[in-house]
């Protein structure tokens, strides 16, 4: 793009930034009293907010974290908390993670966030978390100064696929500003460096360089952080492996029941939180294999039922949504068990061709959450993907949209993608929404995914799955992973010939739902239920209040599995109470 017109839309956006300001000054009056914010700059012991629920919560808290506050050294070690994410939720989660490695290692807290936020810092700091780093805006001179550097960077490449190998000292600038750019526009990929591009690289670059001097300033010795993508969470994540520091995230199917993944070192950055060791399987199948299998054959059969408790969709992590999200409400559509039989004669196909399933995946949350894809992007895998697939008559082919692709409104979608490629195509049809999830083991022969859950779930029932991306379940074998584009439309031009898999593989499929809801679900006593996309505040701060009330921290077993995993150098602390053979500790 011409320099001129990037540089209108940077002016374009420092008016935007401007607003945001005064937003946020009217937020801050109507949030906060006056009187009791002076009052608060003299005694930080006084709360100045409004809210009373809010008010009452953080006294409560203050009083409940006072006597553990008192036990930590006084050295100068930290624990770091960035804050990536506004959700309440979030970042009470984070913060009690935070509070048990800073138990476990005597150490202190301290939290980065983007810019001045009265609720947050008095928040922190009736968790005893004093520390607190403000990431800066800076002045329109040193963000122009920023901005002329990013836009010099980009004209450097000729294309978007070289931009994505850009990175300054091993952290992948480049990947997070074409992520974040997915993320929120709405579009599944680019090949064009618009303005908003050029806009992520600039804010990339003020985030990394002030991150980078903080790393190197405090004795920072370990950070939590779950989100580790976008701007500012992938820089962050980044930033604290490349300086050798820790990263504990969790991993988990429920709001208060989770187990904590630790990651090591750079190399790590892209594997899944919820990818668990090949030493943990062998554990498992050396000690309680059969037990395993028939735990994980029970609930992967009540998640298809659609079991509430078993249903991921029901719970939803997420980083935070575009504004064009808001006001999204899923349809609810009766669902009929349906037969291939039904099937076939609902769409004129003949009964005896195989049917495939292609399981679209997210389009744009986070593209770039594995160690290794055939694909650039996942809307570039589904068109691809769909491309092949017109010329491959001798199968039926079904289409299944990701839930979110409604859920989130975006603009780029599997249906319109569909439409414009596969429409005329009478062997390739959408997935139809009114058929139950427990009705497709019964009629499908193959699932294809990038690294949807389709890849952990039909496996148990010995359907075979052809998977492009490493996810959570790629390469334990019970999946067929192909190692190029070449070998994938392979898989895909002879989906006949594959096999349903043996009893051994499906048993492998159904130690991972073990894994994931039984040993990967450490219940933390302390967090209130809380909707992920619309929060009541009130409500979630009087159930926190009361909690705190019946809140015994000695009694909490997350300390306990963290201090197991670092003794035995874990990949995750999972809950070993109930499976103490599994370490050869009887566990309290």
């Amino acid at each position: 793009m011409n320099f001129f017109l990037i540089l209108k839309h940077f002016l374009i956006e420092e008016i935007r930034l401007n607003l945001r300001r005064l937003k946020l000054i009217y937020s801050f009056f109507k949030e906060f009293s006056i009187f009791r914010y002076f009052i608060y700059l003299f005694n930080n012991s006084f709360i100045p907010c409004r809210d009373t629920v809010f008010r009452n919560y953080i006294y409560e808290n203050s009083q409940k974290w006072k006597d553990q506050n008192n036990l930590l050294n006084s050295n100068n070690k930290i624990i770091l908390i960035p804050c990536v994410f506004n959700h309440p939720l979030y970042l009470v989660t984070e913060i009690l993670v935070a509070k048990n490695l800073m138990k476990m290692f005597h150490s202190n807290g301290a939290a980065v966030i983007d810019g001045y936020d009265l609720k947050k810092i008095i928040l922190f700091r009736s968790f005893g978390i004093k520390k607190i780093i403000i990431l800066k805006d800076f002045n329109i001179f040193v963000r122009l100064k920023y901005f002329i550097k990013a836009y010099l960077i980009i004209k450097s490449y000729k294309n978007i696929d070289e931009f994505l190998n850009f990175n300054i000292n091993n952290v992948d600038i480049g990947k997070a500003a074409y992520d974040h750019y997915l993320r929120f526009s709405g579009m599944g990929t680019t090949n064009e460096f618009n303005h908003e591009i050029y806009a992520n690289l600039y804010k990339s670059l003020l985030i990394y360089y002030q991150v980078d001097e903080y790393f190197k300033k405090y004795n920072i010795i370990a950070s939590v952080q779950s989100e580790r993508q976008f701007i500012p969470g992938a820089i962050f994540f980044q930033s604290a492996l490349v300086n050798g520091i820790k990263v504990y995230a969790k991993v988990g199917h429920a709001y208060n029941k989770f187990c904590i993944r630790r990651y090591s070192n750079i190399n790590e950055r892209y594997t899944q939180r919820g990818r668990f060791s090949k030493k943990l399987y062998d554990l498992i199948n050396k000690n309680i294999r059969k037990e395993a299998v028939e735990i994980g054959d029970k609930i992967i059969k009540k998640r298809f039922e659609n079991v509430t408790k078993y249903n991921t969709s029901q719970y939803q992590e997420f980083y935070g949504l575009p504004e064009f999200t808001k006001g999204k409400k899923k349809v609810e559509i009766e669902k009929k068990n349906t037969t291939k039989e039904d099937l076939c004669k609902r769409f004129g196909w003949s009964h005896n061709s195989p049917i495939a399933t292609i399981f679209s995946t997210d389009l744009t949350d986070g593209v770039f959450d594995s160690s290794w894809s055939l694909f650039r992007d996942r809307l570039t895998w589904l068109r691809e993907t769909l491309y092949e697939i017109k010329k491959i008559t001798n199968v039926n082919w079904l289409v299944k949209p990701h839930p979110n692709d409604e859920l989130n409104n975006v603009i780029t979608n599997t249906v319109s993608e569909f439409e414009k490629i596969c429409s005329n195509s009478n062997h390739i049809k959408l997935f139809p929404n009114d058929i139950t999830i427990g009705s497709i083991p019964k009629f499908i022969n193959a699932a294809i995914t990038l690294q949807g859950s389709a890849g952990s779930e039909y496996p148990c029932f010995g359907i075979p799955v052809v998977c492009t991306s490493e996810s959570i379940f790629t390469g334990m074998g019970y999946t067929i992973d192909p190692q190029s584009k070449k070998e994938y439309f392979f898989h895909l031009q002879n989906i006949k010939k594959l096999k349903k898999l043996s009893d051994q593989q499906m048993e492998l499929a159904k130690i991972y739902f073990f894994i994931y809801y039984k040993l990967a679900d450490i219940k933390i006593n302390l967090i209130a239920a809380s909707g992920s996309r619309n929060v009541d505040e009130k409500k979630f701060w009087a159930s926190m209040t009361k909690l705190l009330n019946e809140y015994n921290y000695n009694e909490e077993l997350l300390i306990e599995m963290l201090r197991i995993q670092e003794s035995n150098n874990d990949m995750h602390a999972i809950n070993y109470k109930e499976y103490p053979m599994l370490i050869g500790t009887k566990v309290k």
